[in-house]
Order: C-alpha cells, then structure tokens, then sequence
C-alpha cells in the first residue's frame, strides 16, 4: 500500500502540484443563484452528475483573504484609501511597481500591470458524502467513478477502485471490523433474508442495499490518513458504503440539507410578507478535494522566488490556520472547514 503522503503510480501529478482537502465542520452553501425550482438558493454542482463542487474561484477567494495583513495602502484621486495587493508609484518619469506576498501567489489586482499568480487551484471534487444510516447514525457514501478520478489525480492508489462494481440495488461496506484484536460487526450492516438466504444489508435514507462485496484492500485506512487528525473522520474505514454512480448522483442531489429561512418584521415580530426562502446546503461531514499547481514567480522584476517555496509559503498559511470558512452565510456559521495540504509540514524562512 502506498504511503500516506506519497504520490500513487497511476497519477498523472508534476513535480509542482498537491492535493488540498477540505472537511465540511458545518453546512457549507456555495450558491448557484437564484433557482426557479423547488430551491430558492440551490448550490452549485457539475451539470453531468450533479455532484457538489466548490469552484476555485471561492478557494482562491477566501485563501487570498488570508494575506490581506500583507497588502498596501493606496489613495485614488479622491483622498480614498484602500488596500492593495499590487502599488503603483511615479518617481518622475519611472512608474515604480511594488508587490505583496499576496500578489507573488494569487495574481495582481491592478488591471494596468496585471500577472498571474503562482498558485493555481482547481475546483474542490467530492470524495465522500455523509447520509443516514438505519443503523450506526451516519455513513459516508462514495462511487466508483469519484474512486476514479481521485486515482486520476492523485489521491489515492489505483488499488482503490472495486473490481466489483455495485448495482443500484447493492453496496460494498465491511460486514465486519477489527477492534480489539478480534473482529465485531461493523457499524452499519442489518442482518436479513433474501430468498430464504441471510444476507447483510444497509438502510441509507429510506432505500435498501444489500451487501456485494467488501471495500477494496486498504481503502478505508487510506482514506483515514488524509485527515488523520480529524477525530470524526478516523471512523471513514468502518462507516464507508460505495454505491452505483446512479445512486450517488442521487443522493447528493437529494440528500443535501435544505434550510428555511425568513425574514422578522420588527414591528410586529412576525414574519415579513414574501421574505420566506428556502436554501440548499452541503451537509457537514462532507471531503472535497482540490488539485492545487505551483508556477515560479511571475511579478514583474520579483525575486524569481521557485514552484516549492510558493507551495511552502501557502502550506505554513494553511497549517496555522486549520479552518477556514467557504461560501456564504459565515455570520450565521456555514461553511467552517478543516484544510489540509497533503504532504509534510515546513518551516519557511522569512
């Protein structure tokens, strides 16, 4: 089995990319606008399988936000003064250009010396989805075709994806885990029959899938070292299902969290008129992950600063951060997640 941090075979990854993942601590809303279906607020989600994702524009929004300590101040024509990430500054006939550490990573916001940054983010992919479970609470939920395409991008060893493919009816869960030196029943499975014969089976929501095989070899452990630290995630080994891509499209386009809200009028303390609206959420519990790539230093005359320290530089900000809120409605709690960087911790010289 490949080691926690290392890149698996099958991956096609460059010297210069990592992976991010973000753990959902709370309801995640990345909004799609406006909907004229059931959702007022839907969130955003692949047009093909209707998987949640986070575009990268919000990762690379809300990290951006996290140097804002570094940027400098400028006064327009008005006497304004605002922060910013790229100052442009006439000595004479010389424009003297003076960047920030922002600058060097996420690009300028200048548009008349405009760069790009060193770091490039793709959107967050769904890994696992949690789901009601008749027995144990809760499961996390997966399919083949995200299993594929974490190999694809390196996430996890080509040994991960099944062999076995599940129909819709089926799921692949452990019937039994090790604890204690001996094995138990795992968390989820119901013992039933079938045609006169036991079988194991498991009650997501309020549809049955009867057991077709194991997880593949070394999944579940994994898994649990990409947030290793997570106290809630280190249970992903007993508590994963993998499903037909048919049934997790479903449930992550059906199974999300939809919360109402309205509006107080404070006159009369009731509700206002027309200010009723549903919202649509990512449940907590849920693992994306991002493809994040490196590029040498791009600022005009910079200090030509390598692929590794702008990924150093952006893995110290992570490490000592922890969380980090995505979306909307941080004010009422939405969006709190645990980031990691795969790869080992460093320090970076000033």
């Amino acid at each position: 089995m490949n080691e926690p941090n290392s890149t698996p075979q099958s991956a096609v990854r460059t010297p210069h990319s990592r992976i991010l993942y973000l753990f959902t601590r709370t309801p995640l809303h990345v909004g799609a606008g406006a909907s004229v279906g059931a959702i007022d607020q839907p969130i955003i989600r692949e047009r093909h399988t209707g998987f949640p994702v986070i575009p990268a524009s919000s990762l690379k929004g809300t990290f951006a936000d996290a140097w804002n300590d570094t940027l400098l101040p400028e006064v327009n024509d008005k006497g304004e003064t605002r922060k910013v990430r790229v100052k442009a500054t006439k000595e004479g006939e010389k424009t003297v250009l003076e960047t920030t550490e922002a600058a060097w990573l996420f690009g300028s916001d200048d548009a008349n010396h405009s760069f790009a940054g060193a770091l490039q983010f793709s959107e967050a992919k769904l890994l696992a989805f949690p789901i009601r479970s008749a027995k144990g609470s809760f499961a996390w939920i997966t399919c083949p075709l995200m299993l594929r395409r974490a190999v694809r991008d390196g996430v996890l060893a080509s040994t991960a994806v099944p062999t076995n493919a599940p129909e819709d009816a089926e799921a692949l869960f452990s019937k039994t885990i090790r604890k204690g030196g001996k094995e138990e029943p795992g968390p989820l499975g119901l013992d039933a029959t079938n045609n006169g014969q036991a079988v194991k089976q498991v009650v997501l929501e309020e549809y049955t899938f009867t057991h077709a095989g194991e997880l593949p070899t070394g999944l579940g452990t994994s898994l649990q070292e990409l947030l290793k630290e997570d106290a809630v995630w280190n249970e992903v080994a007993s508590r994963l299902v993998i499903l037909s891509d048919g049934m997790m499209s479903f449930f992550a386009q059906n199974a999300c969290e939809v919360a109402q809200h309205v509006r107080i009028n404070d006159e009369t303390g009731t509700a206002a008129a027309g200010a009723l609206f549903n919202q649509e959420n990512v449940p907590g519990e849920t693992l994306f992950y991002s493809v994040i790539n490196a590029f040498k230093e791009r600022t005009p005359k910079g200090q030509d600063r390598t692929t590794d320290k702008a990924l150093d530089t952006f893995r110290a900000k992570v490490d000592e951060a922890g969380v980090f809120q995505f979306g909307g409605d941080a004010s009422t709690g939405l969006g709190y997640c645990t980031v990691r960087l795969d790869g080992e911790k460093k320090e970076v010289a000033k």
